[in-house]
């Protein structure tokens, strides 16, 4: 009866052994798999470093400037001579919509002067 109770320890300790064995053994194959995956990656990124770059690069063209301060003075100018947009667009070099849009807003801003001067 005295030898039950340090078996027992004895089988414990033996199963904990076991147990910390079989973690070490996971995590040391975790490990390589790890190494492999960099290893690739590496490989990888040297292959893409040393690969040349394709000949025809997509170059965006330039963004242009819109109608600043002074061409929508001119426009305006234009317009109040009763020039047609077309021909004010050809003459600013800027499209036809980007006249429209401007004879738009200040359309609305007289508006709402004429609004706000009546209230």
């Amino acid at each position: 009866m005295q030898l039950l109770p340090y078996l027992l320890i004895a089988a414990g300790l033996l199963s904990t052994l076991a147990l910390f064995l079989a973690l070490k053994r996971e995590i040391g194959l975790q490990v390589s798999r790890q190494k492999a995956r960099i290893e690739g990656m590496l490989a990888r990124l040297d292959e893409a470093e040393h690969r040349p770059e394709p000949a025809d690069n997509f170059v965006p063209t330039p963004l242009r400037a819109g109608m600043n301060l002074n061409k929508r003075v001119h426009a305006m100018r234009m317009l109040r001579r009763g020039e047609d947009i077309s021909h004010i667009a050809a003459a600013l070099g800027v499209p036809r919509r980007e006249v429209e849009l401007l004879i738009r807003v200040q359309s609305i801003g007289r508006a709402r002067a004429a609004n706000a001067g009546s209230d």
